[in-house]
């Protein structure tokens, strides 16, 4: 079958699309048997007063992205003219967050592929594709899924970007596509919520690291695509400049909510995700990290760089009330990709019989967890 195929496309991108689908199946019946929640019906609400321009949609938590998202998604199913049957349109309603939620999964595999080979890319999607928590968050109207995509792609494109800086050529004209990229991950992410600006530090931090021959460059190219993701956050308020500044200033940058170094609460959150994700993550977070720990091979940047972005997110996470779920499951895909990569050096390491047993044992767990949690689902809609 493959001589009729695209060149780039062979057996690696057919399992991932394979993968992918089987994760926007499982989205698509957690939706056929979860009503949508108050919370998602404050957000389509918010989402068409806003398109009516009776309301805005933005709080001093986000801008008006993630209501826009529900709203348009409700016109366009005619959802908007039965306000009171929002439930039987959830399907159409949600579906731009499993977009964005598949769209994580494709980047998440694209990266970890690029950077651990194909054994990287199949464990980083297995994990992800069969995440209870990330299926949920895809599947449901909300910052998650949005955020998380926004926040993985500014991250890794700054990388990407640095990487170029070595080019001997004018580096900022030439990463012009790069630059609307880089932009357009920041409009996302901090669209989604304004706190998660804080990704830009680990971001300019990187470009400085990896392209630290042309800092000046690095900066440029960072303040250029800033300015590329304020221009489409303005789109959100259709370029009323007046409106948006309004929002930038009531905006809550950063969400602490506790005095105290750990917020109270904070060890249940804690253990609901990793127990919304299975025990498997956790065996397999605690093997990863002590074989970074003892073994040098598999310290090298890129299994560090997501390693500290998901130290970041965890240590914010720690700190706050009303915002520690969002972070944690920002930080999933880096900790998904993390654990790939120490993975795929175990499984070509003297250790790959043993690494074989526990990643496969986590793959399968993980699977009949979510399978079992789907099914769980349906039984109490019954």
């Amino acid at each position: 079958m493959s001589f009729s195929l695209p060149a780039r496309i062979g057996a690696p991108q057919l399992i991932a699309l394979l993968f992918l689908l089987i994760f926007a199946l499982q989205c698509v019946w957690f939706i056929a048997h979860q009503p949508l929640s108050a919370t998602e019906g404050v957000y389509i609400e918010a989402g068409l007063l806003h398109l009516e321009r009776f309301a805005s949609a933005n709080t001093s938590q986000h801008t008006a992205l993630v209501p826009l998202m529900a709203g348009v998604a409700s016109r366009l199913s005619g959802a908007e003219r039965h306000v009171t049957e929002f439930n039987q349109y959830r399907m159409c309603i949600r579906l731009p967050f499993v977009i964005a939620g598949t769209l994580l999964g494709a980047s998440l595999w694209y990266v970890a592929r690029r950077l651990y080979g194909n054994i990287g890319g199949y464990v980083a999607l297995g994990l992800y594709s069969f995440s209870p928590l990330t299926v949920a968050s895809a599947s449901q109207v909300g910052p998650d899924a949005v955020g998380a995509w926004g926040a993985f792609g500014l991250v890794f494109t700054s990388i990407a970007v640095a990487h170029t800086l070595y080019a001997p050529r004018e580096v900022v004209l030439w990463n012009w596509r790069r630059i609307l990229l880089m932009g357009l991950s920041i409009a996302i992410c901090v669209g989604a919520q304004f706190s998660l600006w804080v990704l830009l530090v680990p971001a300019l931090l990187f470009m400085l690291w990896v392209g630290h021959v042309r800092p000046v460059a690095a900066l440029v190219i960072l303040a250029a695509a800033c300015l590329v993701g304020l221009a489409l956050m303005s789109a959100l308020y259709g370029f009323n400049l007046g409106a948006f500044a309004k929002a930038l200033r009531e905006a809550d940058w950063l969400e602490i909510g506790s005095r105290e170094f750990i917020s109270p609460g904070i060890s249940w959150i804690m253990h609901s995700f990793f127990l919304e994700n299975g025990l498997g993550l956790l065996i397999l977070t605690a093997v990863t990290l002590i074989t970074f720990i003892v073994w040098k091979r598999t310290r090298f940047f890129g299994t560090t760089a997501p390693l500290l972005v998901t130290l970041l997110l965890f240590s914010l996470a720690v700190r706050m009330h009303f915002s520690a779920s969002l972070f944690l499951f920002l930080a999933l895909p880096f900790l998904l990709l993390f654990m790939a990569g120490v993975s795929a050096d175990l499984l070509e390491s003297r250790h790959a019989l043993a690494a074989n047993t526990v990643v496969v044992g986590v793959l399968i767990a993980n699977a009949m967890i979510d399978v079992y949690g789907l099914l769980n689902l349906s039984s109490r809609t019954h």
